[in-house]
């Protein structure tokens, strides 16, 4: 199953999908701001610069967990994933 939730406008302009399936999500507790008080929403939001972008310099190799690839990937800052 999925849900389908309403997101605030700066994480939407960055083109997040709003659909999760039900593993990825959990539920909210309200006793949680007070255990964490010092806690910036600004930052627990923050996608980081919108202006950064990086681009596939290749697609190094690959796996197969199951029926499903897994590809390692390098990326023009240098980063392989």
């Amino acid at each position: 199953a999925a849900y389908t939730v309403d997101l605030p406008p700066e994480v939407v302009k960055r083109r997040l999908h709003p659909t999760f399936h039900i593993s990825l999500l959990r539920e909210h507790l309200a006793g949680e701001d007070s255990q964490f008080p010092e806690r910036n929403l600004a930052t627990v939001l923050s996608l980081g610069d919108e202006t950064f972008e990086k681009s596939v310099n290749e697609i190094s190799g690959y796996r197969w967990s199951g029926d499903k690839p897994t590809f390692f990937v390098n990326w023009s800052d240098g980063l392989t994933t």
